[in-house]
């Protein structure tokens, strides 16, 4: 796990995998003390201690291979493993003195497997079930959440160029399998709203009237038949309004970047959010606007070609909610370097400007000269 050169340690981090599920048994009382002392905090000490790059970008991957019986014996536990990660991955987070692009990189990806492996707490579990395995309370996925957000704001550059853009990349990936996991495992949404209905309304028919939070909590309890019929189990979830609106933002701030290879992750994850139906995603704001922005599903989108990519974000800048972070990403391609890139973005940039001031769309130029958010 500590050898510098990268495909070795992946394969190692594979070979532990393979290791630890299939030996070292863990009892109902969860691991012994010395199992424990010698993986979990062993490696968890050295990600947030150890000054080699090549031992924090080996052990950071190792924690994400770990079974759950080790992950998650207690919660105390899995809250160790994601405070390290979550420190780990943060842009300003340092080894031996210095930035380390791929320790970042590693801790999202592996704080990403440590949710797929443990899974997140559903309440109507909670008594009934026989595993000593402790799934991410919400309060830890709330945490989870924030910092791949956080992380899809690494610029780091070095010798090699844009190596934030590696964080930005993976975090990308993580908020969409997550995104998935987290509507899964919530309770509190309609059966529709879950792509669990076989004869699902098509996107051009359904509005997203999602109701919120506090609606489906009252019309959850509101059943006086069922309190008596059965347990209560109280509706919680994952997924909310405002994680979806950050989440949308931020794959559209990074559709309009200048590097070909993060706009292609961007494209790719928002097509597949946009139209997933098992499970379906909530509270998109103007889905069906974005959609046709976009041209999702019309055809197949080469997001990597500046040419297709920024005339098709443009047409999304108007939608509510979106101008913001489609400026901010394409103010980035602007005054990039690549004679593609900066002349595709500026000239749909200009296009449209010239749009608004043919339509007399003031308050619009106004906005994006004085930056602010909406």
């Amino acid at each position: 796990m500590q050898h510098p050169n990268e495909d070795i340690q992946n394969n190692a981090a594979e070979a532990l995998r393979a290791l630890l599920c299939n030996h070292f048994p863990v009892g109902e009382k969860g691991p012994s003390t010395r199992l424990q002392n010698r993986v979990v905090d062993k490696y968890v000490s050295i990600v947030r201690t150890e000054d080699n790059a090549a031992a924090t970008r080996g052990f950071s991957l190792a924690l994400g291979v770990l079974p759950a019986k080790l992950l998650a014996p207690t919660h105390e536990v899995l809250d160790s493993v994601l405070e390290c990660l979550c420190y780990a991955l943060a842009k300003e987070s340092l080894v031996g003195g210095e930035g380390d692009a791929e320790t970042r990189r590693n801790s999202i990806i592996s704080l990403v497997n440590v949710c797929k492996t443990v899974g997140f707490e559903r309440n109507e579990n909670m008594d009934t079930n026989p595993s000593s395995i402790c799934p991410l309370t919400r309060c830890q996925a709330k945490k989870v959440f924030d910092s791949l957000l956080l992380a899809m704001e690494d610029y780091s550059t070095d010798r090699r160029g844009d190596v934030g853009s590696w964080s930005r990349i993976a975090a990308m990936k993580g908020l969409e399998t997550l995104a998935y996991l987290a509507i899964e495992s919530s309770n509190a949404f309609p059966r529709n709203a879950r792509g669990i209905y076989s004869s699902e309304p098509s996107y051009e028919e359904a509005a997203d009237n999602t109701p919120s939070f506090k609606k489906r909590a009252e019309d959850f309890l509101g059943n006086d038949h069922s309190l008596s019929s059965e347990k209560c189990v109280i509706p919680q979830t994952y997924f909310d309004e405002e994680l979806c609106a950050s989440i949308m933002s931020a794959l559209l701030k990074q559709l309009g970047e200048k590097l070909d290879v993060v706009r292609c992750q961007a494209g790719g994850c928002l097509e597949r959010l946009l139209t997933a139906r098992s499970p379906r995603v909530p509270f998109v704001s103007h889905r069906d606007m974005l959609i046709k922005a976009l041209r999702v599903g019309e055809e197949s989108t080469n997001w990597s070609n500046a040419a297709v990519t920024f005339p098709l974000l443009m047409r999304a800048v108007n939608i509510e909610g979106y101008f913001s972070s489609i400026l901010e990403g394409i103010i980035v391609s602007v005054g990039g370097l690549t004679e593609s890139v900066s002349k595709n973005s500026s000239a749909s940039l200009f296009e449209w400007i010239r749009v608004c001031r043919q339509l007399k769309a003031t308050q619009k130029l106004l906005q994006m000269g004085e930056g602010e958010k909406y």
